[in-house]
Parts: C-alpha cells; sequence; structure tokens
C-alpha cells in the first residue's frame, strides 16, 4: 500500500515538474455510432517509455498503461471495458471545493481503470475524494459509450459535441476563444470542420501528428484507443508512417509482460514473404469480372498489403491492409482477347515489399461465332463438307 502512495505522489510530482518545463501534451476522446477513440501525444524529454499490460484478475479489468519506467511509469491508459484516460500538466489552480474529503489511497486513476467501466462510474468514484492532486494537472477520461470529461479539480466539463479536446490550460479560465494554445485551437479547428459520421482512425492520426511537438520536449509516443475494438495503435517519436497494433484480448492472454517502445520500433523488420500465384479462373471471356485470391505470411506478423499485376498493363492497386496470413481478394475484367499473366506481391506496414508471385496464365479466347456459322454451312449442306474434306486431305 506504501508503494501505492509513492507511486501516486511520484505520478503528481511529475505532473507539476512537466509544468515548470512547459511541457505540451494533448488529449482527446471522439465518437460516433460506429466508433469510439481516445488520443493521446506523450510530449516530454524522456526517452525513457514503456506500455504495461496487466491481465484481469477477479477484482480488476484487465488494462494497459503506458508511461516510463520506474515508480512514475503511469502516465495514462485503458482497460478492457472501453475506458481510457490521459493527464495533462497545467498551472496551479487551488482546489477547494473537495477539501474535507480523504485522499484517495493509492493512484486513484489506476484505480479507476481496475474498477470502472464508464465515464458516470469514474466521476462516481472521484467525487468520494480530494482532488488537491489535481492542483497542477488536469485529466480527460473518456469511455467506449462515445462519453467524456476533463476533470481540472473543483471543476467538470462533460463532452457536449462527438469531441472533447485538452491541452495544457484550464478551459473554466478561458471558456471562450482565442485559446492560450495552438495545439487546442489546431486539433478544435480540424475537429469542427469534420462532420461525426466521417470519424476515423486516419483522421485521428492525422490531428495527432498536426499538434505533434520537436524540439527539447519531442512527442515521445502517440496512442490512439479504439475503445470499442479493444485495439492500441502506437506511435512512437512523432513518426505516424509506422505503428504498433495491440489487441487487448492477446496481450492478457500473454499474462504481465511489458514493452520499452523505442525498441518496438528499433527491430529489424522483414519483408513479407512471397505470396503465393492467385487462384481463380485461367479461361474466360473479356468483359466479364473474375475474382483472384492469395495470402502471404509476413515473418513479424505484421498486417500486409497486396498489389496485382493483371498482365493487361492495369494493376489493383494496393490492397489491405490483411493480418498475416489471411487471404486477400481481387477482381478484375480484361477488355480484349488474349492471354495474360498475372502476379502478385505483398507488402507490410513498414513498407517492406515481397518479390513478385509467381504468374498465373489466363486466357480470354477469341470469339468463335463466326467459325461456327461456317460450321453450321458444313453440316446442312453434305456437298460443300465433302468438298471442304477434300481440299483439307490433298
Amino acid at each position: 500500500m506504501h508503494n501505492l502512495i509513492r507511486s501516486s505522489i511520484i505520478f503528481f510530482v511529475i505532473i507539476i515538474c512537466l509544468s515548470q518545463f512547459g511541457s505540451a501534451c494533448t488529449v482527446f476522446h471522439a465518437s460516433n455510432d460506429s466508433f469510439a477513440f481516445g488520443g493521446n501525444n506523450e510530449d516530454w524529454n524522456d526517452s525513457d517509455t514503456y506500455i504495461y499490460f496487466y491481465p484481469p484478475t477477479e477484482d480488476s479489468y484487465g488494462k494497459a498503461i503506458v508511461g516510463y519506467s520506474g515508480s512514475y511509469k503511469i502516465q495514462g491508459g485503458v482497460n478492457e471495458k472501453g475506458l481510457f484516460w490521459d493527464g495533462l500538466a497545467a498551472p496551479y489552480l487551488e482546489v477547494i471545493n473537495s477539501n474535507g474529503k480523504p485522499y484517495f489511497n493509492g493512484h486513484i486513476f489506476d484505480y479507476i481503470l481496475d474498477t470502472c467501466k464508464s465515464c458516470d462510474e469514474a466521476l462516481v468514484l472521484l467525487d468520494q475524494y480530494n482532488m488537491k492532486i489535481l492542483e497542477n494537472a488536469q485529466i480527460l477520461i473518456g469511455d467506449q459509450y462515445g462519453d467524456s470529461f476533463i476533470i481540472e479539480g473543483d471543476v467538470v466539463h462533460r463532452k457536449s459535441d462527438f469531441f472533447q479536446v485538452a491541452t495544457n490550460f484550464y478551459l473554466s479560465e478561458h471558456p471562450n476563444p482565442p485559446y492560450p494554445c495552438w495545439r487546442y485551437n489546431t486539433a478544435l479547428d480540424m475537429f469542427e470542420n469534420k462532420q461525426a459520421s466521417e470519424l476515423s482512425l486516419d483522421f485521428c492520426t492525422a490531428v495527432l501528428d498536426a499538434v505533434h511537438q520537436e524540439g527539447s520536449y519531442p512527442t515521445q509516443y502517440s496512442t490512439i484507443y479504439d475503445l470499442k475494438n479493444g485495439l492500441i495503435h502506437l506511435y512512437h517519436n512523432h513518426n505516424y508512417e509506422k505503428v504498433k497494433i495491440f489487441n487487448l484480448t492477446v496481450e492478457f492472454s500473454l499474462g504481465y509482460h511489458a514493452y520499452e517502445i523505442p525498441a518496438l520500433f528499433e527491430q529489424e523488420s522483414h519483408p513479407p514473404l512471397v505470396p503465393i500465384a492467385p487462384i481463380g479462373p485461367i479461361n474466360g471471356k473479356a468483359g466479364i469480372t473474375y475474382d483472384y485470391t492469395t495470402h502471404a505470411q509476413d515473418p513479424d506478423d505484421d498486417d500486409i498489403y497486396y498489389l496485382f499485376d493483371w498482365g493487361d498493363g492495369t494493376d489493383s492497386g494496393w490492397i489491405g491492409p490483411y493480418h498475416s496470413g489471411e487471404e486477400c481478394r481481387a477482381s478484375h475484367h480484361w477488355s480484349r482477347q488474349n492471354t495474360y499473366n498475372i502476379k502478385v506481391k505483398a507488402r507490410d506496414i513498414n513498407d517492406f515489399e515481397s518479390d513478385w508471385s509467381e504468374s498465373l496464365h489466363i486466357t480470354m479466347p477469341k470469339n468463335k461465332s463466326f467459325n461456327h456459322f461456317f460450321f453450321n454451312i458444313f453440316n446442312l449442306h453434305p456437298l460443300i463438307n465433302l468438298l471442304f474434306k477434300t481440299v483439307i486431305n490433298k
């Protein structure tokens, strides 16, 4: 229990230090009927970053936490019920409304991941305790049901649109524009110019990219939590071209474990194995669409894209991504009668490409209706047929 108290204290000491050094982080929650995403940029000068996985127990939900090594490792996280949180350093703001309430004996936001599955449950828990721990910080919490809130200490801001954004200032002190943070303004503008129905993983990634930090306090890692599907998309060192995707169910099955985030992205990547030759019809008619399938394995178990060369000067474009070993299906029609050689290659999410597969030879035969016409004449006129055979046999 003393270790829990010490962990909580150290976490908030780190938050205070971040505030004094002008650290910049960005957190958001966005949702519609199909998706619920939690996004975060962790901006700081310590590159010793980790992601930890804790399987569920009889007393707690399974969770993943991200942060650093040692006692101050907890900087945010998500649980198996689709609830996430992340913290932001902010200037000192006295907390008075919870005076007289007890302090939580441990790390209250980590405990929220252990025991809460919704924002409403998290708020009920927080209301029981003294929030002076947030006099130099604020926390954004969001769930898979589309709800989120920012807690400053005395003030709670509930989500009122399909998105909610927090950076390193208090909305209670700056409720209206102009807002004193370019990252907040940038993210806000991007969301306000988007319809809820257009929400996507790619858009959330673009938001984090637009507000990432470089220089003395760069973005060390970024996370996008797919709260409805139990997936974590992890990016390193403000590079949004490379991603590691974690499935919480799979990670929990491995027991407690942790990954050093830089090492995840420094590991040598290998190209996918050569895909099997396309499988599908080898004869057909021009103008008719036919389906072809293939699959390949990736040595690193990375997701894979596929490119079909149709042998007529066109290709499929990169299709995917597909899981390693998952079947890919593509369709094509040939406009001219001819013989074609089709082949396929694979590319993983790190842009490593395989060689081309073996070719499949397919034939779009010439139309035989003209020949059928003459054969029918021969059959109907025995004398013509006899003369034709005589000529052939000479």
